[in-house]
């Protein structure tokens, strides 16, 4: 497969190396680098793209000699000069030497300019001594310049130089500007989604099969119905359209444009590219368009992104049903979206990394309209919202460095492990890791290392396939340049595609066997293979050999020589096997193996020492029977189905973010480990939470925050409420409760940061205790300090809470 012209990031850091130790003085290191960007860099840029690439000025600002100048021709690329400022080699060895040579560029960034505050940001600032770099940027949040550096002239902090001469002619990765190009009103989305629906109107039995579970599995994550989606069809100019088929094909595209970016910000931090991976996609579009579909085949079956040491980006994937459907329009539509891509800057994601959090949220919020969401129940957290999860349960800054302290180990906030079993798009993972990657940089530590922890212990999980392959997206973006210190040994996202609360169990007349239903048929493992943790060895060995034409002796015969097997765990396998060769001779496999994987990882990745996220906000009675019938076992098992007998506040009907709670606590978190979920206000309150607060003070609830006033998920009406639990002892009441209030009259912009949230809010410091002493299960009331010292005081004498 080809991949572009390529820059040897190595060979450039070589080379100024070399220009640095025959260099006398700062005059001489320009010269000599300035020959090598231009040899090296900028003269391919030219070759390739022709006229509109960065331009260097040779005539330095304010007549200084030891800078350089590089301007674009953007004015939507992430920056539009880079000045680099020239020091004498070996300068850098002392510190002074540094941030002279940061205060010099600073200087000339302000006035080139022209002292105007808000065109800062339009500059990136090098400073170079030949041996060593740094890099100086204005960051408008704070109003401060912000330095990074010095570090060695190597091939990854050269590479950071070579993607910012690059990207001054490429559009600045946002997602404005996505929301821009492909959301709904883009031609381009259109277009494509069009086309994707009108494959759908007569599909293979192939794609048929893949909707089927789609449908099915969508219902388990959010009480989908047809009815739900109504609206869809005039949303997209589609009149009389299935919304069930379009809402697919919706989801089709979203898909294909995450996989597409995460590829071309993925194989940036392989070898620096001129020319991108979008840009082989559209060379070999021109060669046929057949060629551009086995390009993309290549990348849905995870061709690229194992090509960058990555194994399970895309995998267990509904949304690549489009290649066996393909034909000139599709391979038309799929081209305008790639020409639109390919404009794009990916560096941005190592640049300026907060630029791009959570990348890929708005433009699902707008693709399909808010009312659709909600009724669905996809409520996204903004990022706000995630940051006070995260300040809650104690992962800080602060408290990684107190770990550090007592443990006198700096690399042990990087073993403390976090999971979202709800993860949705990610916002609280990418959070999570941009916090641990600040460690990271503040303390030097090798970035493989950290690469190697962080994927081990920072996991989540999702129901919802798209929202598996966004996380995952945004997982490997927040990464960033830790990719390039991976090495040879392969990594794997830790973002399964798996039911966090419930895997099915039954009993076989041999043995316990787990079960997952799909509309393919039912597939079977047995327990015992699960626990022993032999489940991804025996999936490998079933896809090479369903692939490579075995018959069932045959497989038989191999798996015995691989895996260690009792006879009645081979004699279930066996029959696993022979129904993925009955799928793969029907032409409805590939996936198969790869779900069953990812729906069993609940087993794998052991416990955490917090849990935090945001779990479906579901009425029990809205899922499908069988998930209901199937789910019934576990809130018996907690103690949910218990009632006050005419305590409530009006009977509501059961909430699954109970069942989260409850089954999360029990099964993911660490004896002494944090918890912290939003959810539902009203099951403190009403007669259907009484056996959930009664089943939670087992544990030790430590706050909850009512966030009701504040309408957190895009003005929805939903009772916000965030519960803090250690788990280490039981509830001691009165539990603190702090109460958020919007004094003014339009709602919290979903983009504050948490600071601006706390500054135009008011908080108030009150305690929760049940209305009846010695009863948790009865509706839980907030009271004032004051108020509760006069009820223990005059109303009980004692405390009996």
């Amino acid at each position: 497969m080809g991949v572009g012209l390529i820059v040897d990031a190595e060979e450039i850091a070589e080379e100024i190396r070399r220009v640095a130790s025959e260099s006398i003085s700062e005059e001489d290191l320009r010269q000599g680098v300035e020959y090598v960007l231009k040899r090296k860099v900028i003269e391919k840029l030219k070759e390739i793209e022709g006229e509109g690439v960065p331009h260097a000025s040779w005539k330095p600002p304010r007549a200084r000699y030891e800078v350089t100048l590089v301007s674009g021709v953007r004015a939507d690329a992430l920056y539009g000069h880079l000045i680099i400022e020239y020091e004498r080699p070996k300068t850098f060895e002392t510190k002074s030497g540094f941030e002279k040579a940061v205060e010099q560029v600073k200087g000339y960034i302000i006035a080139h300019a022209q002292n105007n505050e808000a065109r800062f940001p339009r500059y990136l600032g090098v400073v170079l001594d030949g041996f060593k770099i740094g890099f100086v940027r204005y960051r408008s949040v704070t109003r401060t310049f912000e330095r990074k550096g010095p570090f060695e002239v190597n091939k990854n902090t050269v590479a950071k130089l070579i993607e910012a001469i690059v990207g001054l002619r490429r559009k600045a990765l946002s997602p404005e500007d996505l929301l821009k190009d492909f959301g709904p009103e883009s031609p381009v989305t259109r277009a494509a989604i069009k086309t994707f629906y009108g494959k759908l109107l007569n599909p293979l039995d192939r794609t048929k099969t893949f909707f089927e579970d789609w449908r099915r599995v969508f219902s388990q994550v959010c009480a989908y119905s047809p009815s739900k989606v109504k609206g869809l069809e005039k949303f997209y100019g589609l009149k009389d359209a299935d919304p069930e088929k379009l809402l697919f094909a919706v989801h089709t595209y979203y898909a294909l444009i995450m996989k597409l970016l995460a590829a071309e910000v993925g194989s940036l931090y392989i070898t620096p590219r001129i020319w991108s991976y979008l840009r082989t996609l559209e060379d070999a579009y021109y060669r046929g368009h057949e060629r551009l579909r086995d390009e993309l085949r290549d990348l849905e079956e995870g061709g690229i992104f194992q090509k960058l040491g990555i194994l399970n980006f895309l995998e267990a994937d509904y949304f690549a049903w489009y290649l066996d459907e393909w034909d000139p329009e599709v391979g038309k539509a799929i081209m305008n979206v790639i020409d639109r891509l390919v404009e794009y800057d990916p560096s941005v994601a190592d640049l300026e990394p907060e630029r791009i959090r959570d990348l890929f949220k708005r433009l699902y919020q707008n693709l399909v309209p808010k009312k659709i969401r909600h009724d669905l129940g996809e409520y996204y957290t903004p990022d706000w919202l995630a940051e006070l999860v995260l300040n809650e349960v104690g992962w800080t800054l602060e408290n990684f460095e107190k770990v550090a302290e007592e443990k006198e180990d700096v690399l042990a906030p990087l073993d403390l492990r976090l999971l979202d079993p709800a993860c949705g798009s990610g916002t609280f993972l990418i959070l999570a890791i941009g916090r641990l990657k600040s460690y990271v940089e503040e303390h030097w530590i090798d970035k493989k290392t950290a690469l190697r922890k962080i994927t081990r212990n920072i996991v989540g999980f999702d129901l919802n396939p798209l929202a598996v392959i966004a996380s995952r997206a945004n997982y490997l973006i927040s990464l960033g340049d830790m990719l390039r210190e991976k090495g040879d040994q392969p990594i794997e996202i830790p973002i399964y595609l798996a039911d966090s609360i419930l895997v099915e169990r039954r009993q076989t007349l041999t043995a316990a066997a787990y079960v997952l239903r799909t509309v393919a048929g039912e597939f079977s493992i047995p327990e015992t293979v699960v626990k022993k943790g032999l489940l991804p060895k025996v999936l490998a060995v079933i896809e090479e050999c369903v692939r490579g034409g075995y018959n069932a002796d045959e497989f038989k015969a191999r798996l015995l020589r691989e895996v260690e097997l009792k006879e009645d765990e081979v004699s279930v396998i066996v029959e696993l096997f022979n129904n993925m060769l009955r799928l793969e001779r029907e032409g409805k496999n590939r996936i198969w193996t790869r779900i069953l994987k990812n729906s069993f990882a609940p087993f794998f990745v052991g416990k955490f020492d917090y849990v935090v996220g945001n779990p479906p906000w579901i009425n029990w009675e809205n899922l499908p029977e069988d998930y209901r019938n199937s789910t019934k076992e576990l809130w018996d098992a907690y103690g949910l189905l218990r009632k006050t007998k005419g305590m409530g506040l009006g009977k509501v009907k059961k909430d699954m973010a109970m069942l989260f709670i409850a089954r999360c606590m029990d099964r993911y978190v660490k004896d002494g480990g944090m918890f912290a979920f939003l959810a539902p206000f009203t099951i403190y309150k009403t007669q259907a939470g009484a056996g959930f607060r009664r089943h939670i003070t087992n544990y030790n609830v430590q706050k909850i925050h009512e966030l009701v006033t504040l309408y957190p998920f895009e003005g929805a009406t939903n009772r916000t409420s965030l519960i803090v639990i250690r788990k280490a002892g039981k509830t001691s009441f009165p539990i603190p409760c702090i109460i958020w209030c919007n004094p003014r009259s339009k709602p919290i912009d979903i983009n504050a940061s948490l600071r601006e949230v706390a500054r135009m809010t008011k908080q108030y410091r009150l305690m929760m205790i049940p209305i009846e002493v010695n009863r948790p299960e009865s509706p839980w009331m907030q009271v004032t300090e004051k108020a509760y010292k006069t009820l223990k005081e005059s109303v009980i004498g004692e405390s009996l809470w």
